[in-house]
């Protein structure tokens, strides 16, 4: 056997001991050490990376979970830090929900994770504004819009509903002092926000669109709470002023 096929060997039952076998040529104790420290170190990081998550479950249901990502994902980065980001995939998109699992998995994997993946990310936190009129505004790098058909903030093992219900929606953003917040938001803010994750765009053009999309209330009053919400957003940084 080549090099190559045995460290192939080796990873595979690392990753998946029930279903690939042991390399002969090394003592089982040994082994079972590499088993239990690859297993018990991701382990960990999921653990640590979905604390809400993690406290629904049993702790037998609960390793099968890890367990099953280990054996079945197939990690693209070779960083720790981006375990959690994997899990969410994992979830998400490759497996199969069990009797013991909650409906809301893959939503509350993803809202949990959100906060190390802003803490982590690439880009600089606006300078705080210095309350000169603007014309034009974009969101920022740190900023996100999210929507979720469960009420993901409040889920804890107390409460945990069995179905999804109208969008529950949050912008989550990274500050000057490399904190996470989240906001919750209304679906007017939630569309305003995420018409600026693309470009700058002008606070009349941005005006004159949620009116159209909002032809049931008075221009002016429309007008006046954008101009507020703006001015709210660019004040904590999640909109860059132009």
């Amino acid at each position: 056997m080549s090099h190559l096929l045995e460290q192939l060997a080796f990873a595979n039952h690392i990753r998946d001991p029930e279903h690939y076998p042991a390399p002969v040529d090394v003592e089982d104790r040994r082994m079972n050490i590499y088993r239990e420290l690859f297993f018990n170190n991701v382990c960990g990081f999921v653990n640590n990376g979905f604390p809400v998550l993690h406290s629904l479950y049993d702790e037998s249901h609960w390793q099968q979970l890890c367990r099953q990502f280990l054996a079945v994902h197939a990690c693209r980065s070779p960083y720790f830090v981006d375990i959690c980001k994997e899990f969410v995939e994992f979830v998400a998109n490759e497996y199969q929900s069990q009797p013991s699992d909650p409906s809301f998995l893959a939503e509350l994997a993803h809202y949990e994770w959100v906060e190390l993946a802003l803490s982590t990310a690439k880009g600089d936190c606006p300078k705080a504004w210095s309350g000169q009129p603007y014309q034009a505004v974009k969101l920022s790098d740190l900023a996100w819009v999210l929507s979720y058909t469960y009420p993901v903030h409040q889920i804890s093992p107390e409460y945990q509903p069995d179905t999804p219900s109208n969008p529950y929606y949050f912008v989550v953003h990274r500050d000057s002092d490399d904190e996470v917040h989240f906001m919750q938001i209304d679906q007017v803010n939630a569309f305003m926000l995420s018409h600026l994750e693309d470009d700058v765009e002008q606070v009349d053009e941005l005006i004159s669109e949620l009116q159209k999309a909002m032809p049931q209330l008075p221009a002016a009053q429309v007008s006046s709470g954008c101009k507020q919400a703006l001015d709210a957003f660019v004040t904590k940084g999640i909109l860059i002023p132009f």
